[in-house]
């Protein structure tokens, strides 16, 4: 079985949700403790571009094989600039 550009993007939308929830519980018990705006903020952010990556990994288990080239390869590169920003984000904000 061969892993295609549209798996490994539906596998790095996911990453990219599991850091965002790591981010949301986060963010959510800093505005707890807080009630900081800002946190507050970051908190709805995080949870917007969780529903975006949510959204994107069904629609990469129900449309990969309507999508033909060379999308693929464009969707994998914004997937994986994507959960290296976010990652970036996760490893800043757990400091």
């Amino acid at each position: 079985m061969t892993i295609s550009l549209m798996d490994v993007s539906m596998y790095s939308s996911a990453l990219s949700a599991i850091l965002l929830l790591g981010l949301i519980v986060t963010y959510a018990r800093m505005y707890r403790d807080t009630h900081a705006q800002f946190s507050l903020g970051l908190t709805i952010f995080a949870f917007v571009l969780f529903i975006q990556n949510a959204l994107a990994v069904y629609s990469f288990i129900t449309m990969s094989n309507l999508v033909g080239d060379p999308l693929p390869a464009y969707l994998l590169g914004i997937n994986i600039a994507e959960v290296l920003g976010i990652a970036v984000l996760f490893k800043t904000t757990v400091r």
